[in-house]
Order: structure tokens, then sequence, then C-alpha cells
């Protein structure tokens, strides 16, 4: 039995250790899907944005919905 308990000890270890990677890399995947959701959401200004919106200050209207 003195063998025993050590080797359980070890095996309970690396099985803990396992299942904390999976979590952190779930986590880390998580937070990317985040982030390319979020940069896909974002529309860079384009140059023929700037000339619409000095066409309708120049014009007085506002901007379009």
């Amino acid at each position: 039995m003195g063998m025993i308990m050590p080797a359980i000890l070890d095996l309970l270890y690396r099985e803990y250790c396992r299942a904390r990677l999976a979590e952190m890399r779930r986590q880390l995947l998580i937070a990317a899907e985040r982030s390319e959701t979020l940069e896909a959401d974002h529309h860079p200004a384009k140059q023929g944005d700037d000339e619409r919106a000095d066409a309708h200050r120049k014009t007085g209207q506002g901007m379009p919905n």
C-alpha cells in the first residue's frame, strides 16, 4: 500500500493539470473569438464617407441614418 498512495496522488495531480490546461485553452479560444467578432463589427471609414459628410455640412442637412 506504500507505493499505491503516491501513484494515486500522481495520477490525480496529472488529471487535475490536464483539466486545468483544457479550461485555460477554452478560455483563450473564447477570448480570441470575441476579439475577432469585435474586429469584424468595426468598419473602417472610407474616403467617400468624408466627402459625403462634407456635402451634408455644406447643404445644412444632417447626417444620413
